[in-house]
């Protein structure tokens, strides 16, 4: 109300010189209850087409959003995901100067683990391992794919000479 009395006031002009006399009626604001209800109707139903719209992909900014499934693109913030839980496979290999398979592969795998537990052997995941283009790993290092990227190829295992012993976990 006070912003309506101030614009009716600016409209009426500069008063330079003399008296201005003006007759204002102000009648009290009332609560329309239906109004009201119509306007909570509306943003129900708002609400229902927003959370329609984020489901099939809407820009979501400085707010929390539930995805059942699907995909979620975080850009610029933090997204807390669910863990993976299951069984993991374990395997043994002694590798030597001929290639080796550790695990074949596997389109479902969602973590892996590589160790190298005694000399040196060079590592793979695409069906191929070769000491020129492999992972090195010597005796008591590792490598671990989690998270976003899991390799999906055979993990195979070769050395320069000798033999090494790897431990793998695959789930």
């Amino acid at each position: 109300m006070g912003r309506q009395l101030e614009t009716i006031i600016d409209s009426l002009g500069t008063v330079t010189l003399g008296t201005l006399n003006a007759s204002i009626n102000l009648t009290p604001v009332t609560n329309d209850t239906t109004a009201i209800l119509a306007d909570t109707a509306a943003m129900d139903s708002n609400l229902a087409s927003l959370t329609t719209d984020v489901a099939n992909g809407i820009i979501v900014t400085n707010a929390t959003a539930v995805v059942t499934s699907g995909t979620v693109v975080v850009t610029g913030g933090t997204a807390t995901a669910d863990p993976i839980r299951g069984a993991l496979t374990r395997a043994t290999l002694s590798a030597g100067t001929t290639m080796g398979t550790l695990f074949s592969s596997n389109s479902t795998r969602s973590y892996l683990l590589v160790q190298c537990t005694s000399g040196t052997a060079f590592v793979d995941t695409d069906g191929s391992a070769a000491t020129t283009t492999g992972i090195q790993l010597t005796s008591g290092q590792g490598i671990v794919w989690e998270s976003t990227f899991i390799p999906t190829g055979a993990v195979l295992a070769i050395t320069s000479s000798g033999t090494a012993q790897l431990i793998g976990r695959q789930g």
